[in-house]
């Protein structure tokens, strides 16, 4: 989501990014990777039970697919943090939200390692600018 933060910016879109964590841990990681996004902290988990992001059982976290993406994540220098008091079952999404608050795009990933393809999120957000 970093990389395509500038081309989401000039279709007059934000990125967010929300973690479980409390406002400290989550302003450390973001400065400790260098992340140029917004971070913010939802320690009560409030959003993503909002969205109906669930806990994930072994399959979504230990499957072979997550060990690859893993091991190709650490080759380009990013490894997995120590958590600070969040649920480590806690499974992400993306959402692209239009102005109107409304959802225009909602991706719920199947295990640690599915994340949405940018162009999907592009798209959505060129939808959200148009209208």
């Amino acid at each position: 989501m970093d990389q395509a933060h500038d081309e989401i910016r000039s279709l007059g879109g934000e990125v967010v990014c929300v973690f479980m964590y409390r406002a400290a841990p989550t302003r450390n990681f973001c400065r400790q990777r260098k992340v140029g996004l917004e971070c913010l902290g939802d320690p009560e988990r409030e959003g993503y039970h909002a969205v109906g992001l669930e806990r994930g059982g072994a399959a979504q976290m230990l499957s072979p697919r997550v060990g690859i993406a893993a091991l190709r994540a650490a080759r380009h220098g990013a490894v997995a943090g120590n958590p600070q008091g969040g649920d480590t079952r806690q499974m992400p999404g993306t959402f692209v939200v239009g102005t109107d608050g409304g959802v225009l795009f909602a991706h719920y990933n199947r295990d640690q390692s599915d994340n949405p393809k940018m162009d999907d999120v592009l798209d959505a957000v060129r939808l959200g600018s148009s209208g």
